[in-house]
């Protein structure tokens, strides 16, 4: 009997062994959640992702990394050039802040936005960075180079980051009375490393003496809006016009009648 017993003792454990190992394996199975747990095998709905948009800057104030701006405040680094806040005041009861990155008197301008702590941000591998931008005056930048977190070395001579591969932009078609909207999406950066991301935006511009550009509204959004809707030449509109109103006109004429012959 004891035998038995103890046979039967002996036969169950590797059963509990793998009961307890089943209930191991359970954890959030999504590799884009934060919290995603690779050696998971069935999810147990602990699964936890970012908020959709990381406001990063915006009229005067950094952001935090899911509005936690304890641990997850960004710092804005300026490694060639200046970057102060410029004080718009369009009337006596509105005033709003811009970002200002400048040569400040020298030909180069090198800043970025670093989160003060790693974060996971594999959730907007499809999301986009966005700004809205304004050339100055006194002289602007042909163009922009803009970057995020990556496994490329920073410059030698600033504070060690990494980034990612440049992207590119052209401030041809901006102005200096309105901003500008920029979405780029972030697959469009090289080189990417998003579950350990430090380097949020980088700015890099060659220009004149005091080249400068305003920024606003930076920030990641985890969605693409659909393509934007090019702009229509104001001769094109007239001619679309033109011919909506002529077919608005045949429409209107009076048809014939095949069984009277009244026109």
């Amino acid at each position: 009997m004891k035998f038995s017993i103890r046979f039967f003792v002996f036969a169950a454990l590797p059963l509990l062994f793998a009961c307890q190992k089943e209930f191991d394996q359970r954890g959030c199975t999504d590799p884009i959640a934060v919290n995603y747990e690779p050696r998971a095998l069935h999810d147990d709905g602990s699964c936890a992702y970012n908020q959709a948009v990381q406001m990063i800057w915006s009229n005067g104030m950094e952001g935090g990394w899911n509005g936690n701006l304890t641990e997850g405040a960004y710092r804005l680094e300026v490694c060639a050039g200046a970057a102060e806040q410029r004080v718009h005041a369009p009337d006596s009861l509105t005033e709003y802040r811009t970002l200002s990155l400048t040569t400040a008197g020298g030909e180069d301008h090198l800043s970025w936005f670093t989160l003060i702590n790693e974060r996971d941000a594999r959730d907007f591998t499809e999301g986009s960075l966005r700004f809205d931008c304004r050339i100055t005056e006194g002289g602007s930048p042909q163009f922009v180079n803009l970057f995020i977190s990556g496994k490329v070395p920073g410059e030698p001579e600033c504070t060690p980051y990494r980034r990612s591969t440049f992207v590119e932009i052209s401030t041809h078609s901006f102005n200096d009375s309105v901003f500008t909207p920029v979405i780029i999406p972030i697959r469009n950066f090289g080189q990417l490393m998003m579950a350990r991301t430090e380097v949020v935006c980088g700015f890099e511009f060659s220009g004149e003496r005091n080249t400068s550009v305003e920024i606003d509204n930076l920030r990641w959004s985890a969605n693409q809006d659909p393509d934007p809707v090019e702009e229509t030449d104001p001769e094109d509109e007239e001619e679309v016009l033109e011919e909506e109103t002529t077919e608005s006109e045949e429409d209107d004429d009076p048809q014939e009648d095949p069984e009277n012959g009244e026109g």
